[in-house]
């Protein structure tokens, strides 16, 4: 399918990467989603609050039989990230092909083949999916960072796809979250959404809180879209404007008009003033504050 720069994209379910200290409550807020269902592979399910529906499975192949049932839920979660990747994938891919087990490289590659499947098959479903990963500490420049546990080109795939990526920590006895990405914290946030309190388990609140995440998340991405549309919109109408310009003064007068517009307008407009420029044999002069004939001394 072919989207046209005038058009808006159509709405598709998103990714949601949620990583944090063990007993945080990431698979807690995770129960508070829009009809979900866990895809508990770190056996911790049990310990959550509002448990929701949950596949427990001791294998991959035990999740592929459900997945069929998948498309009965609005948000999938994968609990954990390292415990799908690294022991039930590696186990699974290994044995599909047992020439993996002696080139680990090459077994990395089909683990991320085999989840990039498993994500696109739920993405078809129109689930959205929560990703939730343990948190460690690794070294980034000078500098130690809270990341994603996910062994290596595999957290590059789950950042790489990710919508939001989001922190889950303890700060003076309250939960909090956030996706912005800090000197300390890996972090994704498309949607522009503020660190925030994670409302406590008896606050009518906490019921709805991912699902309010996601929702967020939706509108965001919807509106970004609605905005390029515009964008493009005025850009064109510039363009047309800028094509009238005979002279300095309509250049100038053109210039005021796109003095206003939208950063991400002006940008699209700057090659083309500039080429409009040259073609009309001008130049701008900074001392007289205006397009002059370019004149060779």
């Amino acid at each position: 399918m072919i989207v046209r720069k005038d058009e808006g994209f159509p709405e598709r379910p998103v990714i949601i990467v949620l990583y944090g200290t063990a007993g945080v409550g990431k698979t807690s807020m995770f129960n508070t989603c829009n009809n979900p269902i866990l895809i508990d592979c770190d056996r911790g399910a049990d310990r959550a609050i509002n448990r929701q529906d949950t596949i427990i499975a001791k294998n991959w192949k035990e999740v592929i039989q459900d997945q069929a049932e998948l498309k009965n839920y609005l948000t999938v979660g994968i609990d954990t990230a390292k415990a799908v990747l690294d022991d039930y994938l590696m186990i699974h891919v290994t044995e599909v092909d047992y020439t993996l087990k002696k080139n680990k490289l090459k077994a990395y590659g089909a683990i991320g083949d085999e989840f990039k499947l498993f994500i696109n098959s739920l993405r078809s479903n129109g689930s959205d999916i929560v990703i939730i990963a343990h948190a460690k500490q690794e070294q980034d420049g000078d500098l130690m960072k809270q990341s994603p546990d996910v062994t290596g080109q595999s957290k590059d795939l789950i950042l790489r796809i990710a919508d939001q990526v989001g922190f889950v920590r303890m700060e003076n006895n309250h939960r909090t979250l956030s996706f912005d990405p800090t000197d300390k914290t890996i972090g994704k946030n498309v949607a522009r959404i503020a660190p925030q309190e994670v409302p406590d388990e008896s606050d009518p609140r906490f019921n709805t809180f991912m699902a309010d995440i996601i929702e967020k998340v939706k509108k965001s991405i919807r509106t970004q879209s609605e905005d390029q549309i515009k964008s493009q919109e005025m850009i064109l109408e510039l363009s047309d404007e800028l094509a009238k310009c005979t002279d300095s003064d309509n250049l100038m007068a053109f210039s005021a008009q796109c003095s206003t517009a939208p950063e991400s307008v002006k940008a699209g407009m700057r090659k083309a003033i500039a080429d409009k420029v040259t073609k009309l044999g001008l130049r701008f002069d900074k001392t007289e504050n205006k397009f002059v004939p370019n004149v060779e001394i």
